[in-house]
């Protein structure tokens, strides 16, 4: 009996370190097979008792950084408070409402003024510092060198990250928008505007062709002092979309006065208005310079002009036209298709 009773307490023993065993194999998985520290960490963030270490590491701002003309900038990978400096057409082509609007003076970008129009005021003929900081931007844009000159960068770096744009940038307005779609996080959209763009000017080119053929193009602006300036190219606000874009042809006086890598613009007199010997003329205002351009249009040698005694000149607007970015030139096109298609 009692050599029965030894065997059972021996097999219970034996039960027991064998249960023993197995529960700890299944408590003991193999590593791979486990979440990591980092996973239940994030499982943990998801009701609110992540670890500090890893909350710090998520909650640490990716920065980029680039370099200008005034230095190097560290910028965050998706700015959200941008201050652009005549930039704005740039910014609300890209889906990005700026926190403030240039303006020169009492002019404004009225074709923007959708998109910014309820903005405050940054007057770059006298910069207010203290408005730019009020308005607490992470990312400052500037169009021109001229902005940054005079100290002027150092107060704007002291408010935030700010990137200063070449002279060329109104030439080179499509390497300008990619800058900026690196600058914001908006790289995609910035190509995706350029390529749109592209297949309206191939579309445009076609329908001028067959609209006008060869037949020339000019453009003059009256300023509001009465002087009087004859755009050309091939690059400026005007030659970029006219000549090098939609490949309009220009009249001779132009390529005399107003043409070249340096020169896109010449300041003309009266006397040269007859050598306007263009098919077509479009004509723009500065602000309040309509009123007093009334003696030259109302005189007898703009009235003998080819254009004017053809019907064929078109006003448009100053405010895009005398700038850039891609609202503007796709503008530009736009109004260059309704006056010359619709004027056959």
């Amino acid at each position: 009996m009692r050599n029965i009773r030894n065997q059972l307490m021996l097999c219970f023993a034996v039960f027991m370190v064998v249960l023993t065993a197995c529960g700890n194999t299944n408590s003991a998985s193999p590593a791979q097979d486990s979440p990591s520290d980092e996973t239940k960490t994030v499982a943990a963030s998801s009701d609110g008792s992540s670890s500090s270490a890893t909350a710090s590491q998520q909650n640490e701002v990716q920065v980029n950084s680039f370099t200008h003309d005034f230095g190097g900038i560290e910028v965050p990978a998706h700015p959200e408070r941008i201050a652009g400096l005549y930039l704005e057409d740039y910014l609300a082509a890209l889906g990005i409402k700026p926190v403030t609007q240039t303006v020169i003076g009492s002019f404004s970008l009225q074709y923007l003024q959708t998109y910014i129009g309820d903005l405050p005021k940054v007057d770059t003929s006298a910069i207010d510092f203290e408005a730019m900081l009020s308005a607490r931007p992470d990312l400052i844009l500037l169009a021109f060198p001229n902005y940054a000159n005079d100290g002027n960068y150092d107060k704007f770096s002291s408010i935030a990250p700010t990137y200063v744009f070449g002279p060329d940038a109104p030439d080179q307005w499509r390497e300008a928008l990619r800058t900026i779609g690196k600058l914001t996080g908006k790289e995609t959209e910035a190509e995706n505007i350029l390529n749109d763009y592209a297949d309206k000017v191939k579309d445009a080119q076609a329908t001028l062709k067959a609209a006008i053929g060869e037949e020339t193009v000019g453009f003059v602006r009256v300023r509001s002092n009465k002087e009087i300036r004859l755009y050309g190219g091939p690059g400026g606000y005007v030659g970029n979309v006219l000549y090098t874009d939609l490949g309009l042809n220009p009249p001779q006086i132009t390529k005399d006065l107003a043409w070249g890598e340096d020169s896109s613009m010449a300041v003309i007199s009266l006397e040269v208005i007859p050598e306007i010997q263009a098919d077509h003329l479009f004509i723009t205002y500065d602000e309040g310079g309509k009123d007093l351009a009334q003696e030259l249009l109302n005189s007898s040698v703009w009235k003998s002009l080819p254009a004017v005694k053809n019907n064929r000149v078109y006003e448009v607007s100053m405010d895009h036209w005398m700038t850039f970015g891609p609202l503007a030139y796709n503008q530009k096109v736009d109004d260059v298709l309704q006056a010359l298609v619709k004027s056959q």
